[in-house]
């Protein structure tokens, strides 16, 4: 979640308290491995889009709270909104991929594809930005791309569709980045979540209208997972999917509060611990280990994620310093 005003303009009249900000960074990859237990879990029986969109319902009013509290609900402040709406759709697209590769795929896999996305950030803000890539960067994203491969597979007679998924949804997150960049102080974190969450509720209700009504079957839990249709969740289930609100809406506060108390060159490298709980998840919940190749991948695209942050904070770039390269930010 991008740093709102309110939080920069704490960040100039008071010092930062890196500590703070690293413990609500470790609350946030705490609970998001845990929302990615639970989707993947009722992934066999709901539509992507379902759980989207009630994820959304529930997340909606406690990110409104937060936005309360922090001063951000009124007015809101959202800048552009086509650039609003083209990024809340990119990270929808982002979401809806994510999702459908965890059906198929496990949770250390997905979420080490994912984290490829600094590496596009940087790619992409030479391209569309305008920024200069030196010869630093470029071996970090040599590095990082060659992780991506190595657990990917491409052409291996084991290749999994699902990997690909994982990678678009790190392309995805890394076109909403750049619009986030667009938009710059003309918006704050309150105003851009409120926006995006609404914009997920609606565009899964809209895939649901659509897929619904399609009757398709496939084999591969990843398309069956997109082209299901809608149906009242169980008692149980109504329970994960509040769950999953709660998570959503705690957890954005929590990068939001993190970014905001620290800088991101501080508090950054602690995403990565993400990983460890999808590993732990993963064997707990579903008994699944990362194979010796998805391990090497896995340490590439994590320390090529840390060189570009390390670089960055070495140029003192204030688009590191104050927005980060966050993976996890509008998780």
């Amino acid at each position: 979640m991008a740093t709102t005003d309110h939080g920069l303009n704490g960040l100039q009249a008071h010092d930062s308290r890196p500590v703070v900000g690293i413990a609500f960074l470790l609350l946030a990859t705490t609970l998001f491995p845990i929302q990615d237990v639970i989707i993947k879990s009722l992934s066999g029986g709901y539509a992507v889009h379902q759980i989207v969109f009630w994820r959304g319902i529930f997340a909606l009013p406690i990110v409104a709270i937060f936005a309360w509290f922090e001063g951000t609900l009124w007015p809101l402040k959202l800048g552009s909104i086509p650039l609003q709406l083209c990024r809340a759709i990119a990270g929808f697209s982002s979401y809806l991929v994510y999702y459908m590769a965890l059906a198929a795929i496990g949770l250390a896999e997905t979420a080490a594809i994912t984290f490829s996305t600094p590496i596009f950030v940087t790619v992409f803000a030479m391209m569309f930005l305008g920024e200069k890539i030196g010869v630093f960067r470029w071996c970090a994203i040599v590095l990082g791309l060659l992780g991506v491969v190595v657990i990917v597979q491409p052409g291996a007679g084991v290749f999994e569709p699902a990997a690909a998924l994982a990678l678009l949804a790190a392309v995805a997150y890394a076109i909403s980045i750049i619009l986030t960049r667009k938009l710059g102080h003309r918006t704050n974190g309150g105003s851009m979540t409120l926006f995006t969450v609404t914009v997920f509720v609606i565009c899964g209700a809209v895939l649901g209208a659509i897929f619904s009504n399609i009757d398709a079957v496939s084999p591969h839990p990843s398309v069956a997972f997109l082209y299901r249709g809608w149906i009242w969740p169980e008692p149980r289930d109504w329970l994960l999917l509040a769950t999953l609100g709660g998570i959503s809406g705690v957890g954005f506060f929590a990068l939001s509060q993190a970014y905001r108390l620290a800088e991101a060159s501080v508090v950054t490298p602690f995403e990565y611990t993400y990983l460890p709980w999808a590993v732990l998840w993963g064997y707990m919940i579903f008994g699944a280990l990362p194979d010796p190749t998805t391990w090497i991948g896995l340490v590439l695209i994590v320390g090529a994620g840390l060189l570009i942050v390390f670089r960055e904070t070495v140029l003192n770039r204030r688009i590191v310093r104050r927005k980060g390269l966050g993976v996890l930010r509008q998780r």
